[in-house]
């Protein structure tokens, strides 16, 4: 039976290097899973990390993008009125006649020389070149020089 003692003296240190494997896988899967756990937390905090600054980037941007919003929209009314501002102007310019430079005008009957050298009474000018109207009347000085009668009619009626 000498073989069936070495046959188990074989079995039994099989047996403890079989046990001794086991603790060392024991360990290293020990140490794997650590690590493994180690790592996952590492995952997760990089991750909440990140979902944090995302977050936090994003309401940036929306606000940001909020206030371009606003700023096109300013724009387009400013540019509106703008375009509303030029109409107006050349409608008006359209309307505008403009009497510039010298009117060479008669000394003593007040009639002004147009560019062809002809002579026209000052209302018939200025109208002519311009979009004014006019209106008679007399000043003081002219009822008093050409009415003196009637001046002096006035003068009565006002010290009354």
């Amino acid at each position: 039976m000498s073989c069936s003692e070495a046959d188990l003296q074989q079995r039994i240190q099989r047996i403890q290097e079989l046990e001794t494997e086991v603790r060392h896988l024991g360990n290293e899967l020990r140490l794997t899973r650590e690590e493994y756990e180690d790592a996952t937390s590492k995952y997760l905090d990089i991750y909440c990390n990140l979902e944090k600054k995302i977050g936090e980037r994003t309401r940036e941007l929306d606000a940001v993008n909020g206030k371009l919003v606003q700023e096109i929209e300013e724009r387009k009314r400013t540019e509106a009125e703008k375009e509303q501002l030029i109409i107006h102007l050349q409608k008006a310019m359209q309307e505008v006649k403009v009497l510039s430079g010298f009117l060479p005008i008669c000394a003593s009957c007040k009639k002004i020389r147009d560019d062809s050298g002809y002579w026209s009474q000052i209302e018939e000018y200025i109208s002519k070149h311009s979009s004014a109207l006019f209106s008679h009347g007399i000043c003081p000085d002219c009822v008093k020089k050409l009415y003196p009668d009637f001046h002096e009619e006035m003068q009565r009626r006002t010290k009354k």
